[in-house]
């Protein structure tokens, strides 16, 4: 009788040992899976803030130019 309890709670430490495995690595994804989802945000946010400041550099570059031009009018005209 002890012999069969004996073999009874070894099979039941077996599956408790996998499914704590299971769990830890499942955890352990996911939070891999979070921090690369995070840094896709993040770059995705950054690539749009450049892209922000590459478009208003060169609209500040056009209005420059135009008002250099339109000074040079009012230069060369008496």
């Amino acid at each position: 009788m002890n012999e069969r309890l004996a073999r009874l709670l070894l099979q039941k430490r077996g599956p408790d040992a996998v499914m704590l495995v299971v769990l830890f690595l499942a955890l352990f994804f996911g939070l891999i899976g979070l921090a690369v989802h995070f840094l896709w945000v993040v770059a995705i946010i950054v690539m749009a803030l450049g892209l922000g400041f590459i478009v208003a550099d060169s609209r500040r570059d056009r209005i420059d130019i135009a008002n250099e031009r339109t000074e040079r009018a009012h230069v060369d005209a008496p």
